[in-house]
């Protein structure tokens, strides 16, 4: 949308990494060497537990907590609900998979919600009632767990076909609060302080080119996502927090420092 093209933390970042080829091939040549670092961690970490003899006893989980816009929509950063910034990794490495399981890719909607469960899960520990994730281990392992389990295998009960996703600012400005209603096959995003929403088609527009908010052809499917989003968003009772809000004074710090050092780059 426009007001992100304005004066934004992703403006910003965009004009500081990506403003000519030659600053493109800088940040991406030193991304891709950071991954070339982590890649060579993990190698060592695997090494060292099949040394000690714990790899066939561990499970290991690969993650990120974000994606990053690298340029795409003309932004850099994060912290908006398009794919390459919500989008991220996720590799696991269970000895408790089933050999049949090992090496194949699963589409389903894994969220960051889900990994403290996981975890509790596989050390068989009961996951307190507030939580509101899945334990991965449902769309590989048969329905066979222990008394600490508290959900059943994919095959008992279906896994999530949707997610609401939600990102709260204090500075509406530099980096505008989003929440959105993501499928397969639609992505429906709000922008609150703008009384801005946009609607995309995920199977026939990945890269979330063609903003569908003004064609009336998927004028319902446009309702049914909003009346979803406006549910899920009460019921989990999400608001954004205002700047006087306490909880957020160290982050307006934060963001403070953030346009200092973009100005100072510029």
């Amino acid at each position: 949308p426009d007001f992100l093209q304005q004066r934004s933390a992703a403006v910003d970042r965009f004009n500081s990494r990506f403003r000519t080829s030659e600053h493109y091939q800088a940040a991406m040549k030193n991304y891709y060497a950071l991954i070339t670092g982590v890649d060579q961690a993990c190698k060592e970490i695997v090494d060292k537990l099949k040394e000690e003899g714990l790899y066939n006893n561990t499970m290991i989980i690969f993650t990120t907590d974000n994606g990053m816009m690298h340029g795409a929509h003309g932004l850099a950063g994060k912290w908006y609900p398009f794919q390459e910034s919500i989008r991220v990794p996720l590799i696991i490495y269970d000895p408790r998979m089933p050999k049949e399981k090992v090496g194949t890719l699963d589409d389903s909607f894994t969220l960051n919600i889900d990994l403290a469960e996981t975890i509790l899960g596989a050390a068989g520990i009961k996951p307190d009632e507030l939580m509101q994730g899945r334990d991965i281990s449902d769309l590989y392992l048969p329905n066979e767990k222990g008394e600490h389990h508290v959900t059943a295998s994919v095959e008992v009960e279906p896994w999530r076909e949707y997610f609401f996703y939600e990102f709260p600012s204090p500075d509406e400005i530099f980096i505008p609060s989003s929440t959105a209603v993501v499928t397969k096959e639609w992505k429906f995003i709000n922008w609150p302080a703008y009384n801005r929403e946009q609607l995309f088609n995920l199977e026939k527009d990945p890269l979330e080119m063609n903003d569908l908010y003004n064609d009336t052809s998927v004028k319902s499917t446009m309702n049914k996502l909003r009346e979803r989003h406006d549910e899920l968003k009460a019921q989990l009772h999400n608001t954004s927090y205002g700047p006087r809000d306490p909880s957020c004074e160290g982050f307006l710090d934060f963001l403070t420092e953030i346009q200092k050092a973009e100005e100072r780059k510029n």
